[in-house]
């Protein structure tokens, strides 16, 4: 059995993008609230808050690690069809989405409107898993960021190497950009 390098990793890279979508909004959505001169105070909504965007960032790591680990050890006959590499990361990443559902119900004391809506957007998750499966398993290139080092490493690097301040500079914003 092959184990493909990277692929874990670029699977979550991929499900930090999916997770980071919900938890903005749920992290504004409950900024207002908070802020809010109606509204029941910061305290109260701060556990809710705090669930839900958490929650969010850890259903996309569960389903960016998932997936990458599947397309890591999937056959070499499967990875190297396109339609049926994407089936299996779009059948992961729909299973897996159900747990941002999970967190929706959750926070929203199981409000019909905001759970339905998270369900509704499964399919959207599961094309863009099928999507980016190509990168995910290493098979393909297509979107670079899935690619690059990290942030932090990038900047790690940056800092450490030789020049004046001004080059790292120069080197941080193209990065940046």
């Amino acid at each position: 059995m092959m184990v493909r390098q990277g692929a874990v990793r670029r699977g979550m890279r991929f499900g930090v993008r999916v997770g980071v979508i919900p938890a903005v909004f749920w992290g504004i959505l409950f900024l207002f609230v908070a802020v809010a001169p109606f509204g029941s105070g910061p305290l109260a909504v701060l556990r809710p808050g705090l669930i839900a965007v958490v929650g969010s960032l850890a259903a996309g790591v569960l389903l960016g690690v998932v997936t990458g680990a599947a397309l890591a050890v999937a056959p070499e006959w499967l990875v190297s069809r396109g339609p049926l590499r994407g089936l299996l990361a779009a059948g992961l990443a729909g299973v897996l989405f159900q747990a941002e559902v999970a967190v929706v119900a959750v926070v929203t004391d199981v409000g019909y409107g905001p759970t339905l809506l998270a369900f509704l957007a499964t399919p959207a998750v599961a094309a863009l898993a099928a999507a980016h499966s190509g990168d995910i398993a290493g098979r393909s290139r297509r979107h670079p960021w899935l690619w690059s080092p990290g942030a932090v490493r990038a900047l790690v690097d940056i800092c450490s190497s030789p020049g004046s301040w001004g080059s790292k500079g120069r080197r941080l914003l193209r990065m940046m950009w």
